[in-house]
């Protein structure tokens, strides 16, 4: 399902509304003759249609209401990770003012050199699809160079023991980051959901109205909101990508601070 990320949102839109549109009217119009030959009491027919249809669209519904609660709360948990991360920087780098000259200014370029990482190459990375590298580095060296430095009084032992404890932090808010750039939904999912809409246009078809207008505009509108649903559960399914994504502004905002204050 990668592609539907190369394309602009109203692009794909107008492809999923198009796709359950033409399918809803095709299968109409060609279902649509045989129904009506075939039934001899309408009335009857038509309630066990309305039955079927009604159990149907309540499966369905509650499949996708769970498949887009999920994709929504998956898009809002990873978006706290990256403010959580962002935040934890910030912090690390405003504790740097505490040690000594030569290690506050290696510490600190590190710690830009990490954001600037993380916006430039992380970012465009995350959005094509791919998982990082560049940032992990830098992290790491950063770490292993903390970590070898020897705090010169107890005070600066303790700061310095409290900064390792938010490396750590920093290190775990980073891999959280990494590992949501897969948390998309599965193939197999997406499968079921377009066969789930398929079912629930088609079973409209069998309806027997009189006037084929009513019928037509009906199963259009059941088309095109199935098409809607499962654009907007696409649109939101990868959190770093598509125009609904997660971006980079809080690290954006972090590396202002380091640079202007």
């Amino acid at each position: 399902m990668d592609w539907i990320y190369a394309v602009p949102n109203w692009l794909l839109f107008a492809f999923c509304c198009g796709a359950t549109l033409v399918f809803s009217l095709v299968g109409l119009v060609l279902l649509r003759p045989w129904v009506r030959a075939h039934v001899q009491d309408t009335a009857e027919h038509n309630d066990l249609v309305s039955y079927f249809l009604g159990v149907s669209g309540v499966i369905y519904g509650i499949l996708l209401g769970l498949v887009a609660a999920g994709v929504w709360s998956n898009s809002q948990t990873l978006s706290g990770q990256v403010d959580n991360e962002a935040t934890i920087t910030a912090a690390l780098y405003q504790d740097m003012a505490t040690y000594p000259p030569a290690a506050r200014r290696l510490y600190e370029q590190e710690l830009r050199t990490y954001v600037r990482a993380v916006i430039h190459q992380d970012w465009p990375a995350h959005h094509q699809g791919r998982i990082p590298q560049a940032s992990s580095t830098l992290l790491r060296a950063f770490k292993n160079d903390f970590l070898a430095f020897e705090p010169p009084t107890p005070r600066l032992q303790i700061v310095h023991q409290q900064a390792i404890n938010q490396v750590n932090e920093l290190l775990l808010a980073h891999r959280l980051r990494l590992r949501g750039d897969q948390a998309n939904l599965p193939s197999l999912l997406w499968w079921v959901l377009i066969l789930g809409a398929a079912i629930n246009v088609a079973i409209s078809w069998f309806f027997v109205a009189a006037d084929a207008t009513h019928q037509v505009a009906l199963t259009c509108l059941v088309a095109l909101l199935l098409g809607a649903l499962l654009f907007l559960t696409a649109a939101m399914d990868n959190p770093f990508r598509g125009a609904f994504s997660v971006d980079a502004s809080a690290f954006e905002s972090v590396l202002y601070e380091m640079v202007n204050y």
